[in-house]
């Protein structure tokens, strides 16, 4: 899977284990150059303001288990079917990490070594899109073993 320069496929549906619980990402990758994890949520429908709390706990938790000194902190990719402009900007007004939500664009852009290094919403949907095609395939051909006597 690519993304864009730089980017390197972790996996998706990543496990991370927290007080003996696990937990999935939809979606990781390392960027190369900036040195930093990439946690990418899929939601399907619209945008609700508790994503953001599991996407600020995926980040701390990949920081706290998967970061070396080398690397940044990890910047979290939260793609929604659908969001309200409002409720995202009240969402994040005060969280200190760079999440992106959906085609929203927040007040606080990115750094600018950050722009030129981030794929743009469009490239993300993309991916996505064609993610949910090859899970929707999976999901009919695993549904058809099933049946199968």
């Amino acid at each position: 899977m690519e993304l864009g320069r730089g980017f390197a496929f972790v996996g998706s549906q990543v496990q991370l284990e927290v007080d003996g619980q696990a937990y999935f990402i939809d979606l990781l990758f390392y960027h190369l150059r900036l040195h930093c994890y990439f946690v990418i949520e899929l939601k399907n429908g619209a945008f609700k303001p508790e994503y953001a709390g599991k996407l600020s706990f995926y980040l701390s938790a990949v920081d706290a288990t998967m970061r070396t000194p080398v690397d940044g902190p990890s910047i979290g990719v939260l793609i929604c079917e659908s969001r309200s402009g409002p409720t995202v900007e009240y969402t994040l007004q005060n969280i200190n990490r760079p999440i992106g939500v959906s085609t929203y664009r927040a007040t606080r852009e990115l750094p600018e070594p950050l722009q030129s290094e981030v794929p743009s919403i469009e490239d993300l949907q993309e991916v996505v899109e064609k993610l949910r095609k090859e899970l929707n395939e999976t999901r009919q051909a695993q549904e058809m073993d099933v049946e199968e006597p």
